[in-house]
């Protein structure tokens, strides 16, 4: 054995015992999924680290999250009405969890977040604020409302983004009485989302444009005890019931995992929505699920399961006209607030009748800007509140 192979077994003997000491928290499901740390790896992780810290332009360019913020940008070429019907998440409309992070010093720990594991900073990379994890391993969890259990019907929604897309870098899962995981998701294990309830467990592979490195939208959907989880716009995940031999979850934990120090940020938890039998029973339906980009009036494809369900009504009820408002929160000026509203309405109406094949005449449009506020704007959640769309029968 010559002198580097000596050296090299003593280094892969030092990071053995290093690893043989590590804390029992950081033990779970997803912990097999690790990759083993290279010198590759840390020279990313310190890329990724300057980045986070530097504003706009000392942000490396990332072709995957470049395309997927561009996309956003300027609104997505893909139409609504093509998404798969699989892709079937609509967000609920009571916010109860709003952060984007904004509202946090750069360099400290959130306020709206409980550390259970590692060290976590408020970070920059390319405009955004984001949470980071600044060590290899972090547990956070939200402060929500307190509550006996998770809402029967939620959704949870967070842009997430890893520079090497490092398998297990990413665990979600709802916490019960005595730190027992009902459910758990880890995104990516391998190019895969996969889960885990009980004795049940399973995995969908990614199918989206790119790969698994680089920015992602994660959402997940509740009704009672069946969970759906969805990356950018695939359903990955379908339980039909959770395990919950002990106990129903009490709240939701974050676990980051990986050298390159991933990133969540617009983190949105709400109640509902509860499937209704007739979605313009009451006359008017408010709904949190038309997206468009920020100063954009371009419908995006993340619109199509509320776009559909309207569709579907129009046809079920051919007598019905529709009037669509917009309504926006009070960031920006009014009179910008106003137009832009006024222009999403228009553009929905015509995505429904250009993309479902629905009479243009059964539809009118308007917008009120910020004027007819359902919440405080002073607080994030009263703000994602205020953006909405509205339909009534007219």
């Amino acid at each position: 054995m010559n002198r580097r192979q000596t050296e090299m077994c003593l280094f892969a003997v030092m990071v053995l015992a290093c690893l043989a000491q590590a804390p029992a928290a950081r033990a779970g499901w997803g912990d097999s999924l690790k990759k083993k740390v290279t010198e590759k790896v840390t020279k990313k992780s310190e890329e990724v680290d300057k980045a986070a810290e530097t504003p706009d332009k000392a942000a490396p360019e990332d072709p995957k999250s470049s395309a997927a913020e561009g996309d956003a940008a300027k609104g997505s070429g893909a139409k609504v009405s093509t998404v798969s019907t699989k892709f079937d998440y609509v967000p609920g409309d009571s916010v109860l969890f709003m952060d984007d992070f904004t509202q946090d010093d750069l360099g400290e720990f959130p306020a709206r977040w409980t550390l259970k594991l590692g060290t976590f900073e408020t970070a920059e990379r390319a405009g955004e604020r984001w949470l980071r994890c600044a060590g290899s391993d972090g547990t956070i969890r939200m402060k929500l409302p307190q509550a006996a259990l998770l809402p029967e019907f939620w959704t949870l929604e967070f842009d997430y983004f890893d520079e090497s897309g490092s398998s297990g870098s990413l665990t979600v899962r709802s916490v019960a009485p005595g730190d027992n995981y009902p459910w758990e998701v880890v995104f990516p294990q391998g190019t895969t989302m996969a889960f885990r309830s009980g004795d049940l467990s399973g995995s969908a592979p990614y199918e989206g444009e790119g790969t698994v490195a680089g920015r992602h939208h994660i959402m997940f959907m509740a009704r009672g005890k069946a969970l759906k989880g969805y990356v950018d716009r695939q359903r990955a995940v379908n339980i039909p019931e959770i395990w919950s031999e002990r106990g129903m979850p009490l709240g939701l934990e974050f676990r980051l995992w990986a050298d390159d120090k991933p990133m969540i940020t617009n983190v949105r938890f709400a109640e509902g929505c509860r499937p209704a039998k007739d979605m313009l029973a009451k006359g008017k339906l408010v709904t949190y699920g038309i997206h468009f980009a920020t100063g954009s009036d371009v419908v995006l494809p993340e619109s199509a399961p509320i776009l559909r369900q309207i569709a579907a009504y129009m046809v079920a009820n051919a007598g019905v006209r529709l009037k669509i408002t917009g309504h926006t929160d009070n960031v920006g000026s009014a009179p910008s607030n106003l137009d832009l509203s006024k222009r999403r309405a228009a553009s929905v109406a015509k995505v429904l009748s250009e993309q479902f094949n629905l009479d243009a005449g059964r539809f009118a449009s308007d917008g009120k800007g910020s004027t007819q506020a359902v919440s405080s704007n002073t607080k994030p959640e009263g703000r994602a509140m205020n953006r909405r769309v509205e339909f009534s029968k007219l």
